[in-house]
Order: structure tokens, then C-alpha cells, then sequence
């Protein structure tokens, strides 16, 4: 019988073995099938969600230009690197490890093992994981042994992702909010000084000059061409007050036409900075939320068997092949 390697030899040593490969095969099944039972089972759990636009909610509410996003559209790339940045971060890991106690959870006992939060960190990259898919939603993948953790962790990920997006947005919004505020109400505070200052000088009978002097020089004039000189010192009384406040009411209306102005741009812009400062948005979708699985992950057990069942026999065949090469095993 020839002994080269091909299927019918493979087939010759399995037909004058078969005793031997059925006493591998029921070793084979009874130790898979322990260690296949022995095996911790892992719960999936997964939330699927789409971060929303990055622009802010003033600018999407009070802009004019059509060409904005909007608050309610979906997020592009870069939103969702933001978010995956944010999933990623050591706060939602520092959350997550308080609010389900991952320590007890996961065994770890801090006073005696030497790099609890080593092993922390690595049973977290080995059970949670983000990942960008290619329709541009974020899916947060939580595995543990016991479901209903898996499903709540796995949404508490989600929220306090969302809260932690809103509050990186209003750090920057309150500094900006806090610049804004003061400036215009340093300039309402200016402008009313402008205006108490105006309306002294008008009570001096200064309301206005251009005006005022027109009408004060042809009434002196007319004064002085019919000989009414008590009129006439009357108007040059008038014309003294009017030329050492004129100038100065003058100043006052200028500024205060610009700083009227300047009221209306930092109004809107306050108004904005305020709406950004207090008001908390989502900055996700949620498409999918983490139902409590009824059916374990892995380990697939009865694949293991197999698997161990073939794994058995190749191993087998190998050793049966090169002993018969070797001269030390004749099944014929």
C-alpha cells in the first residue's frame, strides 16, 4: 500500500485506526465539553447612536444664514472623531469604575494585588470597545458575564458621554458668556452715563446745536437791527452757554449714537453667549439602546467540542503518519 502523502493514505490510516480514533474522539468530547462548561459565559451588549452637528445652539437658532447645519442634523466626520476622542477618555472609564464599582465587580482587590489600576485598565480594553462604522454612527460594545451589566453599562457609556460633551461646550461657553456679559453691561452703564450727562446739559438749554445756533445768530441779528439790546444780551447770554456746552453735547450725541449701536451688536451676542452658557442640549441620537441580552456571546460551546474534536484527530492523524514513515507503527 503506498505511503505517500495523499487522501487515500490519510483514509488507509483511519481505516486500520479506527479503534484508536474513537477512543481520541470520546476523550476528545468528554474533556471539551468539561472545559467548554467550565468556561465563564460573556453577555454583548451594544448601542448604536449618531453624534449630532458640533455647531453651537445659538448659532443653528439665531443665525441667518441658511447654510448652517442645524442642531437636529447628524453629525459628520469630525463630529464623530470628537466623540470617539470623548468615549475614549479616562473620565467615562473613572465614571463607569465608580457608578458599577468595576473593582469589586472584576475581582480586583486594591490593597493586594500591586497594579490594580493596570488590570482595571486592561479587563476595560478587553470588555468595552468603540468603533466608528461605515455609516458614520458610533457603536459602543460591552461584554461581561452578567447581562443586565453589560446592558447597563453599556447605555450609562452613552449618557455620560453626552454629559461630558456638554460640559467640555460650556466650560468655553461660561468664559465666553462672562466676556460678553461684562462688556455690555459696561456699555448699557455707559450709555446711560452718556444719556444722565446729555440730559443736564439739555436742562442748561442746550438741546441742539446746529440748530440752536442758526436760530440764536438770526434772532441777534434781528435784535441788534432793530435796536432791542436787552434781547440781544439775552441771546449773548444764550450763545455763552451754548458755545462752552455745545461742543461738549456735540461729543455726547456722537458717542452716543455709536454706543446705541454698539448696544444692539453686543445685545445679540450676549443673548447667544447666554443661550450657550445655560442651555444643555443632546449631542448624540440614540438609534439602538442596550436591551438586556437573553442569550450569551461566547463561548460558543458547542463549537468548541468540534473544534476540539478536529484538533483531536489532525493531531492524531500527524502522530499516526510519521510514526508509519518512521517505521515505528505499521497499521496494515
Amino acid at each position: 500500500m503506498s505511503k505517500d502523502f495523499n487522501s487515500d493514505w490519510l483514509f488507509d490510516i483511519y481505516n486500520y485506526n479506527k479503534r484508536i480514533y474513537l477512543i481520541v474522539s470520546i476523550i476528545s468530547i468528554v474533556v471539551f465539553s468539561i472545559l467548554a462548561y467550565l468556561l465563564p459565559s460573556e453577555y454583548r451588549a451594544t448601542v448604536i447612536l449618531f453624534p449630532a452637528s458640533n455647531e453651537s445652539v445659538s448659532y443653528s437658532v439665531f443665525a441667518e444664514n441658511s447654510q448652517t447645519k442645524g442642531i437636529t442634523r447628524f453629525g459628520e466626520n469630525e463630529e464623530v472623531e470628537y466623540f470617539l476622542q470623548v468615549l475614549n477618555s479616562d473620565e467615562i472609564k473613572d465614571y463607569i469604575t465608580k457608578r458599577f464599582n468595576l473593582y469589586e465587580h472584576y475581582n480586583i482587590d486594591t490593597l493586594s494585588y500591586k497594579y490594580p489600576k493596570t488590570k482595571l485598565t486592561r479587563k476595560w480594553e478587553n470588555n468595552v470597545s468603540f468603533r466608528k462604522t461605515e455609516f458614520l454612527s458610533i457603536e459602543i460594545e460591552v461584554f461581561d458575564h452578567d447581562p443586565k451589566y453589560a446592558a447597563n453599562m453599556a447605555n450609562a457609556i452613552a449618557e455620560y458621554a453626552d454629559t461630558l460633551m456638554n460640559k467640555i461646550k460650556h466650560e468655553r461657553s461660561k468664559k465666553a458668556y462672562e466676556i460678553v456679559k461684562k462688556e455690555y453691561f459696561d456699555a448699557l452703564a455707559q450709555l446711560q452715563y452718556m444719556q444722565d450727562s446729555i440730559q443736564k446739559i439739555r436742562k442748561l438749554g442746550v438741546i441742539n446745536y446746529d440748530a440752536q445756533s442758526e436760530v440764536y445768530s438770526d434772532a441777534y441779528a434781528q435784535a441788534l437791527a432793530k435796536g432791542n439790546m436787552q434781547g440781544a444780551k439775552l441771546l449773548e447770554e444764550k450763545f455763552r452757554v451754548l458755545s462752552e456746552y455745545g461742543g461738549i453735547y456735540q461729543t455726547f450725541d456722537e458717542m452716543l449714537t455709536y454706543e446705541a449701536k454698539r448696544i444692539v451688536a453686543l445685545k445679540e451676542k450676549y443673548i447667544q453667549a447666554k443661550v450657550d452658557a445655560e442651555q444643555f442640549i443632546p449631542y448624540k441620537f440614540i438609534v439602538s439602546k442596550a436591551d438586556i441580552p437573553e442569550k450569551e456571546y461566547y463561548p460558543i460551546r458547542w463549537l468548541i467540542i468540534v473544534g476540539g474534536l478536529l484538533s483531536s484527530w489532525l493531531l492524531l492523524t500527524v502522530i499516526l503518519a510519521f510514526m508509519i514513515k518512521k517505521k515505528k507503527f505499521n497499521y496494515i
